[in-house]
């Protein structure tokens, strides 16, 4: 059988998370978030006070990268940035007061993105969906 770019998921996959990522962006434009900067304060709302390293190694993302990405957020006064008091070469990234201000407004923001995205899929699909890709990602670590 001849492969075909439009036979196996990846072709799919890299369409869909570009639309995705296009689309949450000009979502979050009224508040010069992207979405790897979302991601970055999804994950301090869930866990205040991460590595660098430790965001870095949950995004999937090299730790250079990441470092830019915190910059970025600095800047907007949405995290601070300190040296961890147990380790003097790790950094931890907190919440400002007003990245955690932030939190209710853009969680509705991402919660009404996502229906949209799931408009027409069963909630057994979404959650099928979500262990198909899980199940991906696994298998290509």
């Amino acid at each position: 059988m001849a492969y075909t770019l439009r036979d196996g998921p990846g072709f799919y996959l890299l369409r869909t998370a570009a639309q995705f990522k296009h689309c949450f962006a000009k979502t979050l434009l009224p508040y010069q978030i992207t979405p790897v900067q979302f991601a970055v304060l999804g994950l301090l709302w869930e866990s205040d006070g991460l590595t660098q390293h430790a965001i870095a190694e949950r995004l999937g993302k090299d730790r250079p990268n990441v470092t830019r990405i915190l910059e970025k957020i600095e800047a907007k006064a949405l995290i601070t940035r300190q040296r961890a008091p147990n380790d003097r070469r790790a950094t931890q990234v907190f919440l400002s007061k007003r990245g955690k201000a932030l939190r209710p407004e853009l969680e509705n923001l991402a919660v009404t993105f996502r229906m949209s995205a799931y408009e027409g899929l069963t909630e057994d699909e979404q959650t099928q969906l979500s262990q198909l890709l899980t199940k991906l990602m696994e298998n290509l670590q």
